[in-house]
C-alpha cells in the first residue's frame, strides 16, 4: 500500500456544494472574525448518548465560563435549561438571512438568565450564555432538523476558518459485505464492503497521538477501481465515486451504514461502498447499504483508489492493490482462547469456543516460550472441528505461551489469522496470578486495529509469580473464580463504552473478590472515562469505581506521554515512556485517562514530572465497603502493554506486587536451585474445601526430612502434608479441610534447624 497527497482535480465537476446557503458568518466565540479550533466535526460518529447517531455541529473550544454570542441579527425560538437539559443546556436563534429562514442551536452554554423567547439578540452584541463547567467548548449547530450543515462548509458558515493539515487514511480493509467477515492478503470475491479509517492530523498532534484541535475532519470520502498499473479507470461509482460529502447530516438511523461497527468518538471507520453516492445522501439524508460487486469485472489484479479531503481541500489517498477471483477466500475467523491454565500436577488445559463457520475443518495449535519463534503442537488431524480443548502435561517449569488458527475444507485451505496469546508458568514462585483480557475491541474501533492481540502475554513477561490467563467472558459465567487466585491482572487496553470496560456482572464480581482479601492490578485508557464521565455512567459504575478502584475520574486526554513515579511511595524512581509506536509502543495511546484518588488511596503514578498534579494511577490497601479482609488494588489510566521497553514494564510490575505485599518480585526469577528455605501464603484464602500450601527447599544438608502439618489454634495436629525427603526445589501440596470445621488453622514447615507457621482460615 502506499500514499501520496494530490489535488483532487479529477474530480472537480462533481465537488459542487450540493447546498445553496452560501451566507457567510463570524465565530460565536471572540474573536468573531479570527479562525479558532475544532474539536468535534460536523457528521463525524458519535456514541455517547442513548444511541449511536452522527454529530450534528462542530465543537468549539474556549475556557468554561466564556461567553457565547449569536452570529447574527435574530430572535430567540427556544432555551433549554440547565435542570431540564443538564450539560445539553442550549439557546436556539432564528435569522433572515439573504432570502433563507436560519436557525441555530448554541449548546452547552448555560442560558442567559435575562433572555426568554422571543426577545431580539444584536449579531457580536448579546451574549446568549457562557459555557457550562467542565465542558470546555460550544456546541454550534448550523440550522435545524433535516436542514443541518457543515458550518465550516467550504463556501459559507463560521469566517475566518483556516487548516492546514489533511486528513490522515489509516487503513484500508475489505469485508464480505453486510459483515465482519474480512478477505485477507487482498484477495477479494463476490460483493466487498470498502472499509477506511480516516483519521485528523493537527498542528498540537503531528503524529495523530492526542487529541486534534486544529483540523475539520473528514468532509469528501470515496473511492474508484483502477487497473493494476493504475493507468485506468475500470469502475467509478456514482459521483465520480464521490461516497460522501458532509454538507448535510444523514438521518441518524443510518449510522451504522456509514460507520463501521465499533467506531468510536476518535476513531471513524467509513463503509465507502454503502450509500448511493454523494449527491444522493445530501438530497435525502439516507445511506443504504451498498458494495462492490467484483463479480462484474474479469479476474486479476486492479488497485482500489481511496480518497479523503477536508473542507479546505487538502486531501490524503491510499492505492491498495487487490486480486479479484471467484475462488472461496473466505478464512474463519480467529478462534477465540478462552482460558489458558494449569494445576497443581502442572497438566495445562487450554479451551476455546468453537468456530461457526459451517466449512469449518479443525485447529492448528502452536507454543512459544516468548513470542519470538513458534512451534506447531497440534493440528487439524487432532484438533477437529469439534475440538474444544486439549490438556498435556509440562515436564518441566517455566513459561510458554499459545496461540490458535482455525482453517476450513476447501482447497486449499483458507486459515484464519491466530487467536489472541495466553499463558502459564509453572513452579517458578509461588503466589499464583490469574491474567483477565477484558480487551474485546477489534480492528474496527479504538487505537488498535488487528483482529487479535498478545497482550497478554506482555504482561505475562513481566510477571513475578506462576499465572494463567482467561478471557473476562469466563470469569462472567463463572468457570473460573478470581478467588482462587492471590492476584489478578486485568487488562483492557483503550476499552471503552461500546464493549464496557466492567459491566455489572463483572463489577459484582470484582468487588466480591477485593471484599474477601483479593488484590487486583488493572490498566486501560478508558476505564475512568466509561465508569464515571460527566454524563453516560450509571451510578452503580460511579460508586464500583470510587468504592473499589479507589479513583474518580477527572479527565479523558492527559497529553502526556511519559509517567513518573510518587517519591512518597514505592514507585519511586519509576521513569517510563507510554503509547508512541515509533518508541516501541504496539499500538498508539490517544485517549490515556487522568483521575484523582478517593478517600484512602494514594497517587502512586503521574504523567509528567513526578510533581505533577495530574495523576495516572492510584493504589488502595486496606478493608473495601462491606468486605472482612483486607485487599488491595492498583489501577492506572494507561495501558500497561503500551510501556515502550521490557525493563520498564518488568520495573512497574514488581513496584505493583511489592506494594501487594506478596512475597515474590522480579529479582527471585531465577533457573538457579533456591538457597533458602520458604513458606508461602496457601492460596486461596479463605478457602473452601481445598487449598494450596506451596514453599520453597533450599539447599540444605543430605537427609532432612521435610514436615508441613496443618493444626487447629489449641496446637492438635489435624493433618500431615509432608514427612518425607525433599530435594531443593519449589513445592505445592493441596490441603483438602472438607473434614474439617470452619475456622482458623495454622500450617508449619520444619526442616533441619527451618521452622515457619502461616495461618490460614477455611469457610464453609
Amino acid at each position: 500500500m502506499c500514499k501520496k497527497l494530490f489535488a483532487l482535480l479529477a474530480f472537480s465537476s462533481t465537488l459542487v456544494l450540493a447546498q445553496s446557503d452560501t451566507t457567510r458568518h463570524g465565530w460565536p466565540l471572540a474573536p468573531f472574525f479570527a479562525t479558532h479550533p475544532i474539536t468535534g466535526v460536523f457528521s463525524e460518529f458519535r456514541n455517547t448518548l442513548t444511541s449511536d447517531h452522527f454529530h450534528n455541529g462542530n465543537d468549539i473550544p474556549s475556557p468554561d465560563g466564556s461567553p457565547s454570542y449569536s452570529v447574527y441579527d435574530g430572535v430567540i425560538t427556544a432555551i433549554g435549561t440547565v435542570p431540564s437539559q443538564g450539560n445539553n443546556a442550549y439557546v436556539r436563534v432564528q435569522y433572515n438571512v439573504s432570502g433563507f429562514v436560519k436557525s441555530d442551536a448554541y449548546v452547552h452554554i448555560a442560558p442567559n438568565p435575562l433572555l426568554v423567547v422571543g426577545d431580539s439578540v444584536r449579531a457580536y452584541q448579546t451574549v446568549l450564555g457562557n459555557i457550562l463547567p467542565g465542558l470546555g467548548h460550544v456546541h454550534f449547530t448550523n440550522g435545524s432538523g433535516s436542514s443541518v450543515m457543515n458550518a465550516i462548509r467550504p463556501a459559507g458558515g463560521c469566517t475566518p476558518y483556516i487548516d492546514n493539515y489533511p486528513p490522515n487514511i489509516r487503513f484500508v480493509k475489505f469485508y464480505l459485505d453486510g459483515t465482519n467477515i474480512e478477505f485477507l492478503g487482498n484477495r477479494v470475491s463476490s460483493l466487498v464492503d470498502i472499509r477506511a479509517h480516516i483519521a485528523e492530523t493537527s498542528a498540537a498532534d503531528p503524529g495523530g497521538i492526542s487529541s486534534s484541535t486544529t483540523n475539520n475532519g473528514t468532509y469528501i470520502a470515496g473511492y474508484k477501481i483502477l487497473s493494476a498499473d493504475r493507468s485506468t479507470v475500470v469502475y467509478e461509482p456514482p459521483d465520480a465515486g464521490v461516497r460522501y460529502r458532509f454538507d448535510r447530516k444523514p438521518g441518524d438511523s443510518y449510522v451504522a451504514n456509514a460507520f463501521a461497527a465499533g467506531s468510536d468518538v476518535g476513531t471513524h471507520i467509513y463503509i465507502l461502498t454503502n450509500g448511493d453516492g454523494a449527491n444522493s445522501i445530501n438530497a435525502n439524508q439516507i445511506v443504504n447499504n451498498n458494495s462492490w460487486n467484483t463479480t462484474t469485472l474479469p479476474v486479476g489484479n486492479y488497485t482500489v483508489m481511496v480518497f479523503a479531503q477536508d473542507t479546505r481541500g487538502l486531501v490524503d489517498t491510499e492505492y491498495v492493490a487487490v486480486q479479484v477471483t471467484r475462488q472461496d477466500l473466505l478464512a474463519p475467523a480467529p478462534p477465540t482462547l478462552l482460558s489458558v491454565l494449569n494445576d497443581s500436577t502442572n497438566r495445562i488445559t487450554l479451551r476455546w469456543a468453537q468456530n461457526p463457520e459451517s466449512d469449518l475443518h479443525g485447529y492448528r495449535l502452536q507454543f512459544s516460550a516468548d513470542g519470538t519463534s513458534w512451534t506447531l503442537v497440534a493440528n487439524e488431524s487432532r484438533l477437529t472441528r469439534a475440538t474444544t480443548s486439549i490438556s498435556f502435561p509440562l515436564t518441566s517449569s517455566g513459561t510458554i505461551f499459545f496461540r490458535l488458527a482455525a482453517l476450513d475444507s476447501a482447497s486449499p485451505a483458507n486459515v484464519s489469522s491466530f487467536s489472541d496469546v495466553y499463558g502459564v508458568r509453572l513452579n517458578s514462585s509461588v503466589t499464583k496470578t490469574l491474567i483477565v483480557d477484558g480487551f474485546d475491541r477489534t480492528q474496527a474501533s479504538g487505537s488498535w486495529h488487528d483482529p487479535s492481540h498478545l497482550f497478554a502475554m506482555t504482561h505475562g513477561l513481566s510477571l513475578p509469580t506462576d499465572f494463567g490467563t482467561c478471557a473476562n467472558e469466563e470469569v462472567i459465567v463463572g468457570r473460573i473464580s478470581l478467588q482462587n487466585f492471590n492476584v489478578v491482572v486485568w487488562l483492557l487496553g483503550d476499552e471503552s463504552t461500546t464493549d464496557e470496560t466492567f459491566d455489572a456482572n463483572e463489577q459484582a464480581l470484582v468487588a466480591a473478590y477485593l471484599r474477601n482479601g483479593g488484590k487486583l492490578f488493572a490498566s486501560g485508557s478508558e476505564v475512568a472515562w466509561d465508569l464515571d464521565r460527566p454524563s453516560g455512567p450509571t451510578q452503580a459504575d460511579r460508586d464500583f469505581l470510587h468504592d473499589f478502584f479507589k479513583a474518580r475520574y477527572a479527565g479523558d486526554d492527559a497529553n502526556e506521554y511519559s509517567v513518573s513515579g510518587n517519591a512518597a511511595t514505592i514507585f519511586n524512581g519509576i521513569g517510563l515512556r507510554y503509547g508512541i509506536v515509533s518508541e516501541g509502543s504496539p499500538y498508539e495511546e490517544d485517549w490515556p485517562d487522568f483521575v484523582t484518588p478517593e478517600t484512602g488511596a494514594s497517587v502512586i503514578l503521574h504523567y509528567g514530572a513526578a510533581t505533577s498534579t495530574t495523576y495516572a494511577g492510584v493504589a488502595y490497601r486496606g478493608v473495601f465497603p462491606g468486605g472482612t479482609l483486607p485487599g488491595g488494588v492498583a489501577y492506572m489510566g494507561f495501558p500497561f502493554e503500551t510501556i515502550a521497553t521490557k525493563p520498564n514494564r518488568d520495573s512497574l510490575m514488581a513496584r505493583v506486587y511489592r506494594y501487594f505485599d506478596v512475597t515474590n518480585d522480579v529479582s527471585e526469577r531465577s533457573d538457579e536451585l533456591p538457597t533458602q528455605t520458604r513458606l508461602f501464603q496457601n492460596y486461596p484464602n479463605p478457602f473452601n474445601p481445598t487449598t494450596n500450601l506451596s514453599f520453597v527447599i533450599g539447599s540444605r544438608p543430605a537427609g532432612s526430612v521435610v514436615s508441613l502439618k496443618v493444626f487447629d489454634v489449641l496446637g492438635r495436629e489435624v493433618a500431615t502434608i509432608v514427612n518425607e525427603e525433599l530435594k531443593p526445589g519449589s513445592y505445592t501440596r493441596t490441603f483438602d479441610g472438607s473434614r474439617l470445621a470452619s475456622g482458623v488453622y495454622f500450617y508449619r514447615l520444619e526442616t533441619g534447624s527451618f521452622s515457619q507457621a502461616r495461618r490460614l482460615l477455611l469457610l464453609k
